[in-house]
C-alpha cells in the first residue's frame, strides 16, 4: 500500500483527525477518526460549555497547581484545540484575546462556579476532550506508520494460496 508522505501524513492527521489517512487513500479511516475523535472532542467541549480545554503559561514546577497538565493531551486533537495555546500566547504578551475569546482561559470566578452548577458533566466533559488526543495520538501513529496488519496492505497470501516467504525461510520453496 502506497502511503505517500507519512510525515505528512502524520501532520495532517493531527491538524485535522484524519485528513492524514483521507491523504494517503484509506477514506474509511478518515472517516472513523475524524467522527470519532472529532465529535468526542466537541461533545466534550459542549458538555463544559467550552470552559474545559485552555492552555495557561505557567511552570509545573513552580507552579504545579495552576498548570494544565490536561491541555497537553488534548493539545493533540490538533487545530480545533490550538486556539487555547493562541489564545494564551496573546494574553501572556498583554494582548486581548481573538475569536471571541474561543478556548481562552476563563476567569477564576467562571471557573469556580462551573462545577457546583454542571456538576459531574464537567469532569465528562474534560474526560472526553483528553481522551480524543490521546486517541489522536494513536491515529497520528497509524498515518505515520500505515496499518498494522500485514493484510491491510496485501502482503498476505490470498485464503488456501502458500505462504512463499515462509516456505522460503524454511527452506522448502
Amino acid at each position: 500500500m502506497n502511503l505517500k508522505n507519512r510525515y505528512l501524513a502524520a501532520f495532517l492527521a493531527w491538524l485535522v483527525p484524519g485528513l492524514g489517512h483521507w491523504y494517503q487513500g484509506r477514506r474509511a479511516k478518515a472517516w472513523i477518526y475524524g467522527l470519532s475523535i472529532l465529535g468526542l472532542f466537541f461533545f466534550g467541549l459542549w458538555l463544559g460549555e467550552g470552559k474545559n480545554v485552555f492552555w495557561r503559561w505557567t511552570s509545573p514546577t513552580s507552579d504545579p497547581e495552576r498548570f494544565r497538565f490536561d491541555y497537553l493531551a488534548q493539545f493533540w486533537v490538533g487545530l480545533p484545540a490550538l486556539p487555547a495555546l493562541i489564545q494564551a500566547t496573546l494574553i501572556q504578551k498583554g494582548m486581548a484575546p481573538i475569536l471571541g475569546g474561543y478556548l481562552a482561559e476563563p476567569p477564576m470566578e467562571v471557573l469556580s462556579g462551573l462545577f457546583p452548577r454542571l456538576g459531574r458533566l464537567l469532569e465528562v466533559g474534560w474526560v472526553y476532550t483528553v481522551t480524543a488526543g490521546l486517541l489522536n495520538v494513536l491515529a497520528i501513529y497509524d498515518a505515520l506508520d500505515g496499518p498494522a496488519h500485514a493484510d491491510e496492505s496485501g502482503d498476505l497470501p490470498a485464503a488456501g494460496e502458500p505462504n512463499r516467504a515462509a516456505l522460503a525461510a524454511e527452506g522448502r520453496a
